[in-house]
């Protein structure tokens, strides 16, 4: 086969761009260097229990777009059980059970409704909400203004903090500030709003920057109530969506190819061809859709056209998530996921009420994990364990069968005030387009980001080879 395309990565980016470009009648080579696909959304056999785990729980919400057109696009559109309203079930540092439930009315007004009913808080608590009726309202609006135009451009001031345009917060205040700067009262931001900014930013809330989460709330709260709502892979991550990707993509006359470390060879100011396992390609096109701290290992040297790039890329702080995963002898949580907020485990996903089958196998997941990522794995199992008891005074009737540690030191980049601004798809190198979660699309790394960006690099390929008038 010789590729119109090569795509260097096989997570989530680069299979969309590949699922893309397929579609519309390429060749593709997906080249990717691990054994699996995935990326930092893959799954892999647990090595006692045998039990195919996910390397991190993976959350997506109604307003991933992009994520839902390309599971459709392979067809793994059932693969995810999206809920028809924002509805989860909390569980305070005291142990009391509650329930965040919004009902189905236009955006915000929602989330407005369900906090003025959630019984965790009290009315000082819930009145606070309506305090960022206007911010949230200039959220939603600056998050349609930035969302890329047809001809694939983003508006030219998006970085520009001397525009004369709202923003919905200000360049250099963290998460936390803008919180307690719009009356966000302690109780509401325990319950509420840190463990939303930790699951979509992986920080927390005094680090990371105000202006990614406002971008997650004006797409979360911009358009129907289901864009809120949580969607769980109700599989594995390979089986969810890598493998049908790959199968879509050689059903297709194209190639998938693990194990595949890649080098891009520059000629001038193009690039030249693509090598991999002894083999050597020259396509039309390059899609380099690998992570931030990987790109360029990509290359022999630094190009001159994208020096300034790689300087951008090795700046790029990371940001660890640490996941355990408990095996009890019988059932605890029986709903989906449950919050735990204050806590270092944030969250817990009954895996066995999401897959429909296996034993209890319990995900506790905690975002922004530099404090914990660095402990031996005993100690990780330990605190995950103790926090669980702790909220489910059941547990302590439960056998804990095993427990195991996943820890991605680099699941996500630092959205930090004062990182480096993210680049965009289009590089000064001829033939070469980007790709990854950490492509400035607006969204912090998430799947949807990644999806985006492999969606946005296979569409300026293929306007670029469209004859013209």
């Amino acid at each position: 086969m010789i590729p119109d395309v090569v795509v260097v990565g096989g997570g989530c980016a680069g299979l969309s761009a590949g699922v893309r470009l397929a579609a519309r009648g390429l060749r593709v080579l997906v080249l990717e260097a691990r054994a699996r696909l995935g990326g930092r959304a893959t799954a892999f056999a647990d090595s006692v229990t045998g039990e195919v785990v996910d390397n991190g729980q993976h959350v997506l919400l109604g307003c991933y777009s992009a994520t839902f057109e390309f599971l459709r696009e392979i067809g793994a559109a059932n693969h995810v059980r999206v809920q028809s309203h924002l509805s989860v079930s909390m569980i305070d540092r005291a142990g009391r059970r509650s329930r965040l439930d919004c009902p189905s009315l236009p955006p915000p007004l929602h989330l407005v409704a369900g906090v003025l009913e959630w019984e965790a808080l009290d009315w000082k608590d819930r009145l606070a909400v309506l305090r960022l009726r206007a911010p949230l309202k200039l959220a939603i609006r600056q998050a349609k203004a930035d969302a890329r135009r047809p001809d694939g451009t983003l508006p030219a001031d998006r970085h520009d903090v001397s525009a004369s345009r709202l923003l919905a917060a200000s360049p250099g205040e963290t998460v936390e500030d803008w919180l307690i700067r719009h009356g966000q009262t302690e109780r509401i931001r325990e319950m509420l709003w840190r463990p939303l900014a930790l699951a979509a930013l992986n920080q927390p809330t005094d680090k990371a920057g105000a202006s990614a989460f406002a971008r997650v709330l004006g797409e979360m709260f911009g358009s129907g109530a289901t864009d809120s709502a949580v969607a769980l892979p109700l599989k594995p991550l390979n089986v969810m969506y890598a493998e049908p990707a790959r199968a879509f993509i050689e059903s297709r006359g194209g190639e998938v190819r693990t194990g595949a470390a890649a080098r891009i060879l520059v000629s001038g100011d193009a690039v030249g061809a693509v090598e991999a396992g002894g083999d050597r390609w020259r396509p039309h096109a390059v899609v380099a859709a690998v992570p931030w701290f990987g790109f360029a290992g990509l290359f022999d040297g630094i190009p001159p056209a994208l020096a300034s790039v790689i300087d951008r890329a090795g700046r790029m702080a990371g940001s660890p998530i640490a996941t355990v995963n408990l095996w009890f002898d019988k059932p605890l949580v029986n709903e989906p996921f449950v919050g735990l907020p204050g806590r270092e485990m944030q969250w817990v996903f009954d895996k066995r009420t999401i897959w429909g089958d296996g034993g209890e196998h319990l995900s506790l997941v905690s975002s922004g994990a530099e404090s914990i990522v660095g402990l031996p794995n005993d100690q990780l199992i330990a605190l995950a364990h103790n926090e669980l008891l702790e909220s489910l005074p059941g547990a302590r009737s439960a056998r804990l069968v095993r427990g195991s540690v996943v820890r991605e030191r680099q699941a996500t980049f630092s959205l930090a005030p004062g990182q480096p601004i993210r680049p965009s798809t289009a590089t000064g190198l001829r033939g070469l387009l980007l790709a990854g979660d950490w492509i400035d699309t607006g969204l912090p790394a998430t799947i949807e980001s990644a999806v985006r960006s492999g969606q946005w690099a296979a569409e300026a390929i293929l306007s670029e080879r469209k004859p013209g008038p």
